[in-house]
């Protein structure tokens, strides 16, 4: 039993590690394609959604010679995979994956002026949902992070939870907010920064708020001949100065976060937080300048 048991544990190793090695094969292939200035073979490597996209560079590629690809994690969850690289010096990327007809192929990449920290493929492929969405998100049994003569005051409650994907965040509005990608011109808010602390991981900054973005239509000759200010919710996580992630709910979707009538939910990842849910963590939230001039102060309670 006990070599059967070994046997499973390192079929299941290395099936990942596998799968992991089958990205990287690609991110080579991506390198090699720019040294040689072989555009189809690069253009190739994208998903089928994307390939028209990775056709407009073909009028620009060029040989690289010198390109040089590295890479400081890659995450694969199921058919999706995140990676992390730099490309030759201070040049890096972030890259979305996607397995199709049993291959791997590039569904997005963004560049970046800095290297990410690796914890950001976490939030590039979410968990699937825990215990507490699971369970529908039943926020009217987590504590409050005010008094109720406070949250008045204020114009806005604070509520947290956490289980073994997520720590979830709420923002209670005393007004409805109004819907992602809804036309305004006048941001909600109020809310302050945050500050999340988690023994033995040190302080993280998040930052939910609210902008206004513009979308405009172009005539024939380029020129915007139309613009609609809409509503967009915002997220940063941050952790001595360096950005995790960022995610935006506007005219778009975005996973974690979601607006209803009164209520701004954020959905932080734990594995951006440096836990995961099999580890035990005490995590405590506070404004931005807790525990010195604290607005607020709330511990999250494991959900179970």
């Amino acid at each position: 039993m006990r070599t059967l048991a070994c046997l499973l544990i390192c079929t299941a190793g290395c099936s990942a590690q596998r799968a992991e090695d089958e990205v990287l094969a690609v991110y080579k292939q991506m390198e090699r394609a720019e040294q040689a200035g072989d555009d189809s073979a690069w253009i190739a490597l994208w998903s089928r959604d994307s390939i028209a996209n990775a056709e407009k560079i073909r009028p620009i590629f060029r040989a690289r010679p010198d390109a040089h690809y590295t890479s400081s994690r890659v995450f694969v969850q199921g058919d999706q995979a995140a990676l992390i690289g730099e490309i030759s010096e201070q040049t890096y990327l972030s890259m979305l994956l996607v397995k199709e007809d049993g291959r791997w192929k590039i569904k997005d990449q963004m560049w970046n002026g800095n290297l990410p920290d690796a914890n950001t493929v976490y939030a590039m492929i979410p968990p699937p949902d825990g215990a507490f969405a699971r369970a529908g998100s039943p926020w009217q049994n987590v504590a409050t992070g005010m008094s109720a003569a406070d949250a008045a005051a204020r114009g806005w409650q604070i509520r947290a939870v956490f289980d073994e994907s997520f720590l979830y965040v709420r923002i209670e509005s005393a007004e409805r907010l109004p819907a992602p990608g809804s036309e305004g011109s006048k941001p909600p808010g109020g809310w302050p920064v945050m500050k999340i602390s988690i023994a033995g991981q040190g302080d993280f900054v998040l930052n939910g708020t609210a902008n206004i973005g513009d979308r405009a239509t172009f005539d024939a000759n380029g020129k915007a001949n139309s613009h609609f200010p809409f509503i967009s919710y915002w997220m940063r996580l941050e952790k001595n100065d360096r950005v995790i992630f960022n995610a935006e709910a506007g005219l778009r979707a975005d996973p974690l976060i979601h607006v209803d009538d009164r209520f701004l939910d954020m959905r932080i990842p734990l594995r951006t937080l440096g836990i995961d849910g099999a580890s035990p963590a005490k995590i405590v939230i506070g404004d931005a300048q807790w525990p010195k001039t604290a607005i607020f102060s709330l511990t999250a309670v494991r959900y179970r």
